[in-house]
């Protein structure tokens, strides 16, 4: 009798054992990465005027622009008054649930 009760505490054990390794090493799916993209809208007007800037982001929870003038932003679409004549690189960076980067610059003109 001793040695029936022993075989099943052992198979339940093992059974127990395989059940706690089998869940614990499922992970979850990664989230989709993110694809940075925007559109600028006015871009070529004369000084002083506004540029507006549209994110056409993919899986993006976040964004951060750098619109090539000192100034920053952490909104999803934004504007910018451009004061100066010039060529300016403005980037935007995006990241997704898993915190995963990704970024895009293009140059805008004012004239």
């Amino acid at each position: 009798m001793q040695k029936i009760k022993s075989n099943s505490v052992l198979i339940s054990s093992a059974i127990l054992l395989i059940s706690l390794t089998f869940f614990s090493c499922k992970k979850e799916e990664p989230a989709p990465l993110p694809f940075a993209d925007f559109h600028a809208s006015n871009s070529g007007c004369v000084s002083p005027c506004w540029i507006y800037f549209y994110d056409n982001s993919q899986n993006a929870i976040s964004w951060k622009w750098n619109f090539g003038n000192g100034f920053n932003s952490t909104t999803q679409n934004d504007s910018m008054l451009y004061q100066e004549f010039g060529f300016y690189d403005v980037s935007l960076w995006v990241t997704n649930l898993d915190g995963v980067v990704d970024s895009v610059t293009k140059e805008i003109m004012v004239y």
